[in-house]
């Protein structure tokens, strides 16, 4: 998709040139470049993070963090929630009993501090980590998550491999995400209806400007969506690093979906 991001006053340049994706590899076109940008704009927006969330998703994401949790292993220990942003997923699979150890990892320390003072934070581990070269050991957790994160990657088959690299075998990976449409497919694979999409795109940059006072934070989250992968493209990529048992789960409307797999023993 063109246009270009605008930020903190300034034009930065052409949407494509940095964040758009190779198709295949699925990486972006200008890695630093990318990564400079999509954490300075969640650094900006990380004092409004949570309330844009709750008010753009009329409070759905809430139910959608809870669907990620139920899909979790009752006897899971570990649990590695990656691009935790201000720990809400994390926070979910503790209230909903899954996992005996969280570490919130993410490569914007600003959103981190977002999840200081929430109830049950303190039992967080909070990790400054990028996606890319995670600091932790092989076979290290029991299941990673990621909400809303895996679409900032500046390589998806690289952070990919990272996961699989930390999973311990039969480990479980969920991924919760707002995937490219895809309006052909059938089933929990469905896209969200057009004239929904239509109105998510116009309504999303209009009110980051208005409510979340950034529209260029806003405007990258529907641009970026057109670059990434359907959640038939990721459900077939995560069988190439290993991991069986994979599913979608379709989420209101096909707003967002559930993709997620067992790492192969």
């Amino acid at each position: 998709m063109g246009g270009s991001i605008e930020g903190s006053g300034r034009r930065v340049t052409d949407f494509q040139d940095i964040h758009g994706r190779k198709a295949g590899t699925w990486a972006v076109r200008d890695e630093q470049a990318h990564g400079r940008e999509v954490r300075s704009m969640f650094a900006r927006i990380s004092g409004v993070y949570d309330f844009m969330n709750h008010f753009l998703s009329l409070n759905r994401d809430k139910a959608w963090r809870k669907n990620v949790a139920a899909r979790l292993d009752s006897d899971v220990w570990e649990i590695l929630d990656l691009c935790a942003g201000t720990g809400d997923l994390a926070l979910t699979c503790r209230r909903a009993g899954k996992g005996r150890a969280w570490i919130a990892a993410d490569f914007c320390p600003e959103m981190l501090e977002g999840s200081r003072g929430k109830e049950g934070a303190e039992a967080l581990f909070l990790s400054a980590a990028d996606a890319m070269q995670l600091p932790f050991g092989d076979r290290c957790v029991d299941a990673v998550t990621v909400g809303f994160g895996v679409r900032n990657f500046a390589d998806v088959r690289r952070g990919l491999a990272e996961i699989a690299r930390v999973l311990r075998p039969g480990g479980q990976f969920m991924v919760l995400e707002f995937y490219r449409d895809d309006r052909p497919a059938a089933g929990e694979a469905r896209g969200v209806p057009g004239l929904i999409r239509f109105g998510l795109n116009t309504v999303i940059p209009l009110f980051g400007k208005i409510v979340g006072r950034d529209s260029a934070a806003y405007s990258y989250l529907p641009s970026s969506m057109g670059e990434f992968l359907t959640p038939t493209e990721f459900a077939e990529l995560l069988g190439e690093f290993g991991f069986a048992e994979v599913f979608i789960e379709r989420q209101t409307f096909g707003i967002a979906h559930i993709v997620g797999g067992r790492l192969q023993e």
